[in-house]
């Protein structure tokens, strides 16, 4: 069995510390166990998070394709993610506040991505679907080719600048986005409460499905977590991975295990090993922080 964990580790001080209070032993079994073998990535500036990078490599991709992996789409078309998110304006700069902040409802979202719709319209080719409140997507059979753009698990609740893409046509559908999204009824709604206005979408993950299925589970519960910057539901999430699917993949006979951090992804199978190794390795704890760090 191999299991993926997404957003296992972060650079961020305050999520070392609060993962080095855990007690994991399930993951420090594994470990144990297990070697380093191959490793995906770059480092913390690239568009695509590592686990995207491994799953595309598990695939037989060159490149991610989220938005078509989400819907489980052939190649036929290219696909994109809209994320519905609120931009938030400081005196630093524009922060990008991670779609899960705005709790918006199925209905809500609707509404609004029907207001999107005419941007991409049906009669043009372009296809939607709403895969969930906060995961929108556009298809299209040529309009999307060519186009990169970073993933939202990579700018969400981060300034906005370093993410933008390049790509003249990314950036005017963002922007005509955001105008069809002012003064929306929902959102004067939604400010009228306190709330949130849904004031832009990221658009990102952008690419064609044309590898084959990934044997490999991803779970990916420490993802929302993280990105909302709560390290306390982040911690609580490691202790449920580390009594489930931790547990049940340190029972398998031949376990094997990918940890992905903000710069790689690392995965961990059986090696063979010598004795001396084997004897060497039962009486040494492994270093359950540093492993992460270095991701």
């Amino acid at each position: 069995m191999h299991l993926m964990i997404p957003h296992a580790g972060a650079l961020d001080e305050a999520a070392r510390h609060a993962f080095s209070g855990l007690a994991l032993p399930h993951l420090a079994a594994l470990l144990a166990r297990l070697d380093p073998a191959e490793t995906w990535g770059s480092d913390e500036f690239s568009p695509h998070p590592p686990h995207h990078l491994a799953l595309a490599a598990l695939r037989g991709q060159p490149e991610p394709s989220a938005a078509a992996w989400a819907l489980d789409a052939g190649p036929e078309l290219a696909w994109a993610l809209l994320s519905p998110v609120h931009l938030a304006v400081g005196s630093d700069g524009v922060d990008v506040l991670p779609p899960a902040a705005l709790q918006l409802s199925e209905s809500d979202a609707a509404h609004l991505a029907g207001a999107l719709r005419e941007l991409w319209p049906e009669s043009e080719g372009w296809q939607w679907r709403l895969l969930d409140a906060t995961r929108w997507a556009i298809g299209h059979a040529s309009a999307l080719d060519g186009l990169q753009a970073a993933s939202i698990e990579r700018a969400a609740g981060r300034p906005i600048e370093p993410w933008l893409p390049d790509s003249r046509v990314l950036r005017r559908w963002q922007n005509e986005a955001q105008m069809r999204l002012h003064g929306h009824p929902l959102n004067a709604g939604r400010e009228a409460r306190g709330e949130h206005a849904v004031n832009s979408v990221w658009i990102g993950d952008i690419g064609r499905s044309g590898g084959r299925a990934a044997d490999v589970a991803v779970d990916a519960r420490l993802t929302m977590p993280l990105l909302a910057g709560d390290l306390a539901a982040w911690a609580e999430a490691w202790q449920r991975l580390d009594a489930g699917p931790l547990a049940a993949l340190a029972a398998d006979a031949e376990p094997s295990l990918t940890l992905c951090g903000e710069r790689l992804a690392r995965r961990f199978t059986a090696q063979p090993r010598s004795l001396l190794s084997r004897i060497r390795r039962r009486f040494q704890a492994p270093d359950l922080a540093a492993v992460l760090e270095a991701l």
